[in-house]
């Protein structure tokens, strides 16, 4: 009942306050309208005008028995989405949420009016919409490679002259191989083929480019030549959902080769990149050695795909890790270190802890599961609930808020914890007759009898890699795995519940030590590897530091107090050698300004250095096209001679530096993508370059978000914007 309340206030606030705008903006009670609000990088791709919200909240409405709401949903989605939208959106995200979303909704719709009482007015206008967004997406499939641009305009498709999109180059594992569930759905329910033929297609290609050696693939991959351009592997961001799509793909559409391939990465997965209970990201090709000592949030589901394998020993063992987690910041923090501090604090509202907590609750019966479920709810009824439904919290450690409440949190949140409290005598379906897809949208398993499977593409194994193991073929069966020992997921949690106290077996040296953050993301022990430094632990509470380059050509013994001071004397020096960041400024000086605005700037290891330019650099602002300038600048006569404005993310700064360059700029001015961002409130760090980066010859600064939207408000506000970059102490006295 507490869940169905929670729903109630966020679903109403979204159709009091935003509908039929995509989402919900919970601080300022409106809806967010792409090209509207200050953009947000990659994070808007979601947005097409297009209900959003309301399309991937369909079939929660039924699962919570919120019939009537329902078929007033549905009323409204047949009667106000428009699919013809000249606006550039996600491939990936669309297909999961909208895509999911009207097929699920039709799924629902069908069955209802099968029982003959509502939507008897239903003619499958949902199916007829979910076809319309198919042929829409399909043309970011016109690859030569058949993997999927990330991209694509809704009315324009792809290479259009007036689509926007086309010339990206890269695409993220998930992000290809995250459409089979969807368009084989589509293309079964329609009887057209070319759905379901053009995604397994796509996953035909990942498979294929796996390294062979160790049956693993990378996180960003080349859509056209197929090449890795990432090679960390593991199981989060950029990857999670491929895996799911192919166990799930062989349920849902009863396709052996899926289930294959699956469980050939599920080996490689658990002998190089499970660390019991953590999960780390490999170099798919040199997998024996940990390139990253953090994890993100989003690799919480997969224990529950290891609970629909069979496996629950692991899963038992990182849920529980992600649980403590949970429990020390309130909420699973975006990013956390191997030690379980705080990487990326950000919470969006993500689902997936809730996700695997209510399949392991499922699995095993244990009421351990319901408490755990009990908590989230507290949770965001704590910290998470305003007066305009739910907002995502920016900073665990604070609580501060972000205007922010997206489709994910009405499509899966309230759907899992629902599922999680709720018997199944009290559900208006049969749970088990269905299958969840990424955004937890419900397809049916009788679906893998509506048409034969494509054309088998073998799926070639190598020698050794054949043997299956008790887990290959099963479903979790408590009784069986667990024979007469009710106690034994308690046992398997017990051995992981001390992770986070003092004391524990767990390299916990650096809490404490604030270390700079990098473009790279470089935690502490990866930041002292770049300073020619390892640490071992001795056991008895000592650590032995060594040199690994000339820097530090001694090889000493310290006890840890000692160390750490050591430590971070070289990450911080004293006053007197402080060699660390030198904060650069930006000044606008064109009319009305004058000189009267300077903003604090964070530097780049690369470029034009200004601490050396006497006088700094001056010129024009211009925004680069496109904005976060990771491709060719398409406004080039505009950048020319000017400084560029471009945003984070997408890929590295060196990267956005080198086609900024290229188009002419004489400076770039990176701004924040992490909206609500200031200098005051966060720590300056320095750009870093890519490995090699001496062709870049132009000056680079840094602005957070908040001092970024100054610049951009002067450039809409007035013709000529002039500004003047230089280190901050040139502008001393007038900051």
């Amino acid at each position: 009942d507490q869940v169905v309340e929670m729903f109630d206030h966020a679903y109403g606030s979204y159709m009091k306050h935003a509908y039929p705008a995509d989402e919900l903006m919970p601080l300022s009670c409106r809806g967010r309208v792409r090209g509207m609000e200050p953009s947000r990088g990659d994070v808007d791709d979601a947005l097409g005008k297009f209900s959003l919200t309301l399309i991937d909240t369909l079939d929660t409405l039924v699962v919570l028995n919120k019939l009537d709401e329902f078929e007033d949903a549905v009323r409204k989605v047949v009667l106000d989405v428009q699919l013809d939208n000249d606006v550039v959106v996600s491939v990936f995200e669309t297909n999961i949420r909208v895509l999911g979303g009207l097929l699920g909704g039709h799924v629902m719709a069908d069955m209802l009016k099968a029982q003959g009482v509502r939507l008897q007015w239903y003619k499958a206008e949902l199916l007829h919409l979910a076809r319309d967004l198919g042929y829409r997406l399909l043309p970011a499939f016109n690859t030569t490679s058949g993997l999927p641009y990330p991209r694509v305009n809704l009315r324009y498709g792809v290479l259009s002259p007036n689509s926007r999109t086309g010339t990206e180059l890269d695409t993220c594992t998930a992000c290809a191989g995250t459409m089979i569930l969807e368009f084989a759905a589509l293309s079964r329910m329609t009887q057209e083929t070319v759905f379901e033929d053009t995604a397994r297609r796509a996953l035909d290609v990942l498979w294929e480019k796996r390294q062979k050696g160790t049956d693993l693939v990378g996180t960003v991959i080349n859509i056209h030549s197929g090449d890795w351009v990432r090679r960390d592997s593991g199981v989060g961001a950029g990857i999670d959902s491929y895996y799911e799509y192919l166990m799930k793909a062989y349920i849902l559409l009863g396709d052996d080769t899926y289930l294959e391939r699956f469980n050939a990465h599920y080996v490689a997965i658990m002998k190089y990149i499970s660390q019991p209970p953590l999960l780390l990201n490999v170099h798919m090709h040199n997998p024996t050695v940990s390139i990253r000592s953090w994890m993100d949030s989003l690799l919480a589901f997969f224990p529950g795909l290891q609970v629909l394998r069979g496996d629950l020993k692991p899963a038992i063992e990182t849920h529980e890790m992600l649980y403590q987690v949970t429990k020390q910041h309130k909420f699973l923090p975006e990013a956390f270190t191997s030690d379980f501090a705080v990487y990326w604090a950000q919470h969006p509202l993500r689902p997936e802890f809730a996700e695997s907590t209510y399949f392991l609750y499922k699995a095993t019966r244990d009421p351990y599961y319901l408490q755990v479920g009990k908590s989230i709810v507290e949770s965001l009824n704590a910290y998470a609930r305003v007066a305009c439904g739910f907002a995502a919290v920016q900073d665990v450690r604070t609580g501060r808020h972000e205007d922010r409440m997206d489709s994910f949190f009405l499509a899966e949140m309230f759907k899992y914890l629902y599922l999680l409290f709720t018997e199944k005598r009290d559900l208006p379906l049969d749970i088990d007759d269905y299958i969840f897809t990424t955004e937890a949208h419900l397809l049916p398993l009788s679906l893998s009898t509506a048409r034969p499977p494509c054309p088998r593409n073998v799926t070639v194994r190598q020698l050794g890699h054949g043997e299956e193991g008790i887990f290959t073929r099963s479903c979790p069966s408590a009784q069986t795995l667990f024979p007469n020992n009710p106690t034994f997921t308690r046992t398997i949690r017990d051995a992981h519940k001390q992770l986070l106290q003092p004391g524990a077996e767990r390299l916990a040296l650096f809490r404490g030590i604030e270390f700079p953050l990098h473009d790279t993301r470089l935690e502490p022990l990866e930041i002292l590897k770049s300073m020619g430094l390892t640490l071992l632990p001795l056991g008895d509470r000592s650590v032995q530091l060594t040199g690994l380059r000339h820097r530090v050509s001694a090889e000493r013994t310290v006890r840890i107090s000692d160390s750490l001071k050591f430590i971070t004397e070289l990450v911080d020096p004293p006053a007197g050698e402080q060699q660390g960041i030198s904060p650069l400024a930006v000044q606008i000086i064109s009319p009305p300004f004058l000189g009267r605005m300077v903003l604090t700037a964070g530097p780049a290891q690369f470029g034009m250095d200004l601490t050396k330019q006497e006088h700094g650099v001056k010129g024009s602002l211009v925004q680069s096209d496109p904005y976060q300038a990771c491709a060719a600048i398409t406004n080039q006569e505009e950048v020319h001679g000017k400084v560029a404005l471009a945003q984070r993310g997408e890929c590295m700064f060196a990267a956005k530096a080198r086609n900024l360059q290229t188009a002419g700029a004489v400076g770039a001015i990176f701004i924040d993508n992490a909206e609500g961002s200031c200098s005051e409130e966060m720590v300056l760090f320095q750009m870093v370059g890519d490995g090699s980066t001496s062709d870049i010859l132009i000056p680079l600064v840094f602005l957070f978000q908040r001092e970024g939207q100054v610049l951009l408000d002067a450039l809409s506000q007035h013709r000529n914007v002039d500004v003047l970059l230089g280190p901050k102490a040139l502008f001393r006295g007038k900051v």
